[in-house]
């Protein structure tokens, strides 16, 4: 069988995650051949680069039934969103491994291939089974990544911590979908029109959006985010803030528009008080932290509210307003968190940024534009494009009350990000001389900043693929 041929068949749909897991392996047959930090790294972007090409060739394919996957415009935007994501997290944050003492770096690399594999299958899954089977795999590697730094006892609660929390949420999502298949009689999200609501069908939903709604970090099953992200490696921390956002984003997209034939307004009712929730709780926790890792984090909760409105709005631009914001805020928070691992394994206090304008312009211009397209302010005009998008879905479709309460947010949170830029630029700080930054740091970072410039300047064409996306999740129910 000719490359052509394999690709055009069912079996071609899984090349992508075939390519990544199998040289995944090499990390574990090889013995010490990939401990050098800068070989593994290597090996790694080249496998998710070769990832990111077969995802851009395999053709649409509906296997639903007998392979349990599904390859149509949204899930290739989101699988090459989330490699390009994984892409930028590798190389940004490829000098930082020693630097972070990180001992186990074939394992590292190694869990984590294994987890943007379990991300795939979710963003490709066609029925509950695949979908859990892509958690589980995703969510096991994560837990061990977050310890990867054994000697720091903050990275080992963190990763206990996540597994504990992860498997309770594993369990209500387990028992969404066996009610699923209870009230349905299939494993299958392709209903096709014909789903009878009942009090059982409803409490699936709950309980999936339930288990979902953890993995996005969404209030109020948001209280692991916090901790993870300040006490998992910034390496690990950087990965994790687009990559599993982008699946569990793909995984609540699919389940409610194909499973669960949204918009139903019981539905609807369940998304908007979670949208709410979600920026209130994030923007106010947000406030009382000086950590930027547990800022961040914060912000990643209130972020996931914002995105939400767009779903609420149960209409194709909303989808596509949605599907942009996740764009932009993968480039935001990964530039973010690069930033934050180039200044250093243990920076995360507002005083380790005071007066990085000196030690490195680039650095400092970069993360106040990161930070500046968080709050939706030019000139970073990606998060300022991806929010007037998403309030315009809302009051498209008369959701005026929850526009406001975006709004609203949306001016609080400028209290805390304004913190970030303000002590780089214009406080000093006590550390002195210049700060030392890697190359492939240096294009990741600036990739990322180009992006949320440009996103914003520019946004058209990508509004067009995320309309094309939003087409073909709407056009399967």
């Amino acid at each position: 069988m000719n490359a052509v041929a394999l690709l055009s068949s069912p079996l071609g749909s899984f090349t992508p995650i075939l390519a990544i897991s199998l040289g995944s392996l090499g990390y574990l047959v090889t013995g010490r051949f990939f401990e050098r930090t800068r070989s593994a790294a290597i090996l790694a972007v080249l496998l998710v680069a070769v990832a990111v090409v077969l995802l851009a060739q395999i053709p649409d394919t509906i296997v639903d039934g007998e392979y349990g996957i599904i390859v149509d415009d949204l899930s290739r935007l989101l699988g090459m969103l989330a490699c390009g994501g994984a892409l930028l997290s590798l190389i940004g944050t490829s000098s930082a491994i020693n630097r972070e003492q990180i001992e186990t770096v074939n394992e590292y690399y190694f869990l984590t291939l294994t987890a943007l594999c379990g991300a795939l299958v979710m963003i490709f899954a066609a029925d509950f089974l695949t979908l859990f089977i892509g958690v589980e795999v995703a969510s096991l590697a994560l837990y061990c990544l977050c310890g990867a730094r054994i000697t720091k006892p903050a990275s080992s609660e963190a990763s206990i911590k996540y597994f504990l929390l992860g498997c309770f949420s594993s369990a209500f999502l387990l028992y969404g979908i066996a009610l699923w298949y209870g009230a349905t009689g299939s494993l299958s999200m392709m209903t096709g029109s014909d789903l009878v609501v009942s009090p059982m069908v409803i409490l699936s939903f709950l309980m999936i959006l339930l288990g979902l709604g953890f993995k996005l970090g969404l209030a109020p099953f948001h209280l692991w985010v916090p901790d993870v992200y300040q006490g998992a490696p910034t390496s690990v921390t950087t990965f994790m803030s687009c990559v599993v956002k982008i699946a569990a984003f793909a995984a609540l997209l699919k389940v409610s528009y194909w499973a669960f034939e949204y918009p139903q307004e019981w539905a609807m009712g369940a998304l908007w008080v979670l949208s709410v929730l979600a920026m209130t709780i994030g923007n106010l926790a947000a406030l009382q932290q000086r950590s930027i890792k547990r800022m961040l984090a914060y912000s990643s909760v209130a972020q996931a509210g914002y995105m939400l409105i767009g779903i609420v709005s149960a209409q194709g631009d909303g989808v596509a307003a949605t599907l942009f914001y996740l764009i932009s805020y993968c480039a935001m928070t990964v530039g973010a968190f690069a930033v934050l691992s180039a200044v250093g394994p243990d920076a995360d206090d507002l005083g380790d940024l005071r007066g990085l304008i000196k030690r490195s312009p680039f650095l400092a211009t970069c993360m106040t534009l990161f930070f500046l397209a968080l709050a939706g302010l030019p000139p970073s005009l990606a998060g300022l494009m991806g929010k007037v998008f998403l309030f315009s879905a809302a009051l498209s479709v008369d959701l005026q009350g929850l526009a406001i309460i975006a709004g609203l947010n949306s001016a609080l949170a400028c209290a805390y990000y304004f913190r970030v830029p303000m002590a780089m630029l214009f406080q000093s700080g006590t550390e002195q001389g210049r700060l030392a930054v890697s190359y492939p740091t240096i294009i990741s970072i600036g990739v990322c900043a180009l992006a949320v410039v440009a996103l914003g300047l520019f946004p058209e064409p990508i509004l067009g693929v995320a309309r094309s996306a939003a087409d073909a999740l709407v056009g399967y129910k």
